[in-house]
């Protein structure tokens, strides 16, 4: 690791995690000067029984509370340009996004047009100046997250804001709201913090604090994940991996080295699919790509995927090989466990030749899109070793 150059490394959000965390809210709102939330969500993608447990956690707390709970999968900056009328209009002063994926990305644009006080919010684009800071932002994770409601990254409608202040204040992770109903849920948000988290480690810009992050979010994930997917009821395998994911976000919002998000967030606009399907079909072929660049980057992946003492023991000239064996190991035993739930393949995945031509023209436009297309052509057969 070379330090002669300095670093820098911004994660600006408080973590509540652990039970009863939700009853916290109304202090930590009134630390940040917020009185009066909107809660972003939606009751179709978050549930009616979360929203009914986040407002209940206010009790008597003496806030009022907004709601706006109709976000939908489709949802563009028209319904951006809806609820910043709506927030105006209510006098609310924060915000709180129940959910994850496409709700805290509107919730994110949302807090954005209120800070500058837009007219239209339908006229924001990746352009749009953002300052620094926005109202008071709040994000309360459900179980289906990606991993990037914490980063710095917004994307709608292929639009992606990027700035360090849409990163939330405060994260609020309840055992009550991050508790699977299937392993396949779990899994997806596993991978995709799996993947990110590894290459952020393997990057040549890493620093104590991103190693301190992805160390601790790869051994939640570790420790945790096999766990969430085959005991879907168990609440602290679920909780950590929740920590999990919204770590990875701070992570990659402090790396440039991002292949497998922008594969992961390229599925998602065209094809819908959720980033850690992607993520896990690509994980092993990136890495081996970075391995042939310079293995020292993959060995110090061995530290954080077994133990200390397997890392020390471990010739030096070893590490790199027995990470991507380790890696291998864990990832058909999660594939294994979630018994056929999830593609292993872009081929398994079983996508439309014509979405696939959609997705490869999004891809040519990258700088560089010929790297990314040989990555989803080794990953279309066999990106998993058996």
């Amino acid at each position: 690791m070379n330090l002669t150059n300095g670093f820098a490394f911004t994660c600006p959000f408080k973590t509540n995690s652990g039970n009863k965390a939700l009853e916290h809210l109304p202090v930590e709102l009134a630390s940040l000067n917020a009185f009066k939330p909107l809660i972003i969500t939606g009751r179709d993608l978050a549930g009616r029984n979360s929203i009914r447990t986040l407002t209940h956690a206010f009790g008597d707390s003496g806030m009022t509370l907004g709601l706006f709970d109709d976000i939908r999968n489709t949802a563009d900056l028209n319904v951006v340009e809806q609820i910043r009328d709506f927030f105006f209009k209510g006098q609310y002063d924060s915000i709180i996004a129940l959910g994850g994926g496409v709700i805290v990305d509107v919730a994110k644009i949302v807090n954005l047009a209120a800070a500058l006080k837009t007219t239209d919010a339908r006229q924001l684009s990746e352009k749009t100046a953002i300052p620094d800071p926005l109202g008071p932002f709040v994000f309360v994770p459900t179980a289906s997250v990606t991993g990037m409601e914490t980063s710095k990254y917004a994307v709608l409608n292929k639009k992606t804001f990027v700035s360090m202040s849409l990163m939330p204040d405060l994260v609020v992770l309840d055992p009550r709201l991050t508790k699977v109903k299937d392993g396949k849920t779990i899994a997806e948000a596993g991978l995709a913090a799996l993947g990110r988290t590894l290459e952020a480690c393997a990057a040549p810009d890493a620093n104590p604090f991103m190693d301190a992050y992805a160390l601790a979010a790869l051994r939640f994930i570790r420790e945790n994940l096999a766990g969430a997917i085959n005991h879907c009821g168990n609440k602290k395998a679920a909780l950590a991996i929740a920590n999990a994911a919204a770590m990875s976000g701070c992570v990659i919002s402090n790396t440039d080295r991002n292949v497998l998000y922008r594969l992961g967030q390229i599925f998602q606009n065209v094809v819908h699919v959720h980033p850690g399907v992607v993520i896990g079909m690509c994980l092993n072929t990136v890495l081996s790509d970075y391995m042939k660049q310079d293995s020292r980057l993959v060995s110090v992946l061995l530290r954080p995927l077994t133990t200390e003492d397997e890392y020390a023991s471990t010739p030096e000239d070893k590490r790199a090989d027995r990470a991507l064996d380790t890696l291998n190991k864990f990832m058909n035993e999660l594939y294994g466990a979630l018994k056929g739930k999830m593609p292993r393949t872009i081929q398994e995945a079983g996508i439309p030749r014509y979405l696939m031509d959609d997705i490869f023209d999004v891809i040519n436009q990258e700088p560089d899109g010929a790297y990314l297309r040989t990555v989803i052509d080794r990953a279309g057969s066999s990106s998993v070793k058996s």
